[in-house]
């Protein structure tokens, strides 16, 4: 079975069974289920925690950005592990994204986040600004899938237990 899939169906076959581990859970078990998995799996964790919801729709790609932004810890751990799979493309471009949000003054803490999906709606220059990351974001993500796919091919005792 580890053979037979493809790249995406991989990281997510590898991705999936940390879920039920924290689904529910509060932030302490959340942090030590984190803290027991490898260095691989913390980086396929965290992109895919951001690449599954962002990857949707525009809207879902500039709300998760400020979502994840809010939280310094989750935003430095999600290019922590894009520079672990050394998907530069993305990093840059979720860089640019930090970029435009910090700009127009987006909530750097839970405490004063207030953005909504119809933020984009109701603002062209935020629009404009998003929206060509969006596109790139899409236009790269296949790439950086494949890559991860290889990279735990490569690494497969990071990411799996094989049983005899």
């Amino acid at each position: 079975m580890f053979d037979s899939l493809e790249d995406k169906a991989l990281g997510g076959a590898c991705f999936e069974p940390i879920i039920p581990k924290i689904r529910g859970k509060n932030n302490t078990v959340k942090t030590q289920v984190y803290k027991q998995l490898t260095r691989g799996q913390q980086a396929l964790f965290m992109f895919h925690v951001f690449y599954n919801h962002a990857s949707k729709s525009l809207a879902e790609f500039y709300w998760w950005s400020a979502y994840f932004l809010a939280q310094p810890k989750a935003w430095s751990e999600i290019k922590v592990g894009l520079r672990y799979f050394r998907a530069d493309a993305m990093l840059q471009l979720l860089e640019e994204m930090e970029g435009i949000l910090k700009a127009r003054n987006h909530p750097n803490s839970f405490g004063r986040f207030d953005v909504s999906y119809k933020d984009l709606d109701n603002d062209s220059e935020l629009l404009a600004s998003v929206s060509p990351l969006n596109t790139i974001f899409h236009e790269i993500s296949p790439a950086i899938l494949k890559r991860i796919g290889k990279y735990i091919r490569n690494n497969p005792s990071e990411f799996i237990q094989f049983e005899n």
